[in-house]
């Protein structure tokens, strides 16, 4: 095919698949446009409520964009690495035979106090650390009936000051205090204070770096899971934080290895399975209506400089009033509508779309096709 002609066909496809963009979801769309038209006294040349003005740019102020696209990387830890500071709070839950995974230096007993589980069991031998003489212990638990917990999108596990742990404080002490980032064992206590009122026995979290997993704060580990097997194991030579002084082994390069790839699987989309979080009662800190005090603290600023700190303590109230409201909502009102299946299908059926539209609009000012991002 000579290059005129391969160049015709790729712009016709490409006109084709803008023009699809545009095809009404309504059939009835085109008779609709006129009665409104004809009632409303207005021309087609006038600006209207249903009409986009692309001359105009969106409102400075504006969100949707940022709550579909967070509500759209739920619980997928790439995009909550690369946009740690979490402004979303779900509600979720774990099902019957989900499988979770807990290591420990001491064993084989029940944890009495709060501590953490992990979903994946690679994740969770970095923390079954003991001597090398003795070992490590490591437990599987099956959850037994259904358990109620709540998600905290971003890096929320990690213990950042520059403010991955907002929310939780939040939910904790309605307010933030970065002075406790990392007093993990007052946090977990504090939050399942809260969680219990709430009928809440888990929170999850999910880690970034070399370690992007989902964990699950535990609030009490008899009421909802029993365990499945107790083992003893060698106690792995690798851990959070730098490499241990230590010789190399075939075993724990491997374990290092084995780590980083079961943390790819959840990389995107579908991201983590195991917890089924409930979008419906999905609580979000760009919900300018819930939460008007951190419009003007966003002025200016890309996404990952976004904090929740400053928010006015009315705002907090009306967070954690929200939060309860759809934590006593029994299960029956929810509409069963699969929502991260819809996102995820307007996500296929327009991102290349849009990705053609740009190209065209900018070849059309006559950018080079280096600048498209």
């Amino acid at each position: 095919m000579r290059p005129a002609r391969k160049a015709t066909v790729w712009l016709l496809l490409a006109v084709e698949r803008v023009l699809t963009v545009q095809i009404p979801l309504s059939t009835d769309y085109h008779k609709e446009s006129l009665d409104f038209y004809s009632h409303s006294g207005r021309t087609r040349d006038d600006p209207s409520p249903q009409q986009w003005n692309l001359d105009e740019p969106p409102a400075v102020n504006a969100t949707g964009n940022l709550v579909f696209e967070t509500a759209n990387s739920l619980l997928q830890h790439w995009a909550n690495t690369r946009h740690r500071i979490g402004h979303t709070i779900v509600p979720g839950t774990v099902s019957v035979g989900t499988i979770l995974y807990h290591g420990a230096i001491t064993g084989p007993h029940i944890p009495t106090a709060f501590d953490w589980v992990a979903t994946e069991p690679e994740y969770s031998m970095i923390h079954c650390r003991g001597t090398i003489e003795t070992g490590c212990w490591h437990a599987t638990f099956a959850v037994t009936r259904p358990m109620k917990v709540l998600y905290f999108d971003g890096s929320s596990s990690a213990q950042l000051p520059e403010g991955t742990m907002d929310t939780q404080d939040l939910v904790a002490w309605s307010e933030m205090k970065p002075q406790w980032v990392n007093n993990e064992p007052q946090r977990i206590q504090d939050l399942c204070k809260w969680g219990l009122k709430n009928g809440v026995n888990g929170f999850v979290r999910s880690f970034f770096v070399e370690d992007r997993f989902s964990e699950i704060m535990i609030c009490d580990f008899t009421s909802h899971m029993e365990v499945i097997s107790f083992s003893n194991l060698d106690s792995p030579r690798i851990g959070v934080g730098q490499p241990p002084d230590l010789p190399e082994d075939p075993n724990t390069i491997h374990h290092a290895f084995e780590v980083m790839h079961s943390a790819s699987w959840r990389e995107n989309y579908p991201g983590e399975t195991q917890i089924i979080l409930d979008y419906s009662g999905l609580v979000s800190f760009y919900d300018t209506a819930l939460v008007p005090s951190l419009v003007p603290r966003r002025v200016g600023l890309e996404r990952w400089d976004h904090r929740v700190a400053g928010i006015s303590l009315d705002d907090i109230e009306r967070v954690k009033d929200r939060l309860a409201q759809v934590l006593e909502r029994p299960p029956v009102t929810v509409s069963g509508i699969d929502w991260k299946t819809v996102l995820r299908s307007v996500v296929d059926r327009y991102a290349s779309r849009l990705n053609v539209m740009q190209y065209l609009m900018k070849r059309g000012y006559g950018l080079p096709v280096s600048s498209l991002d």
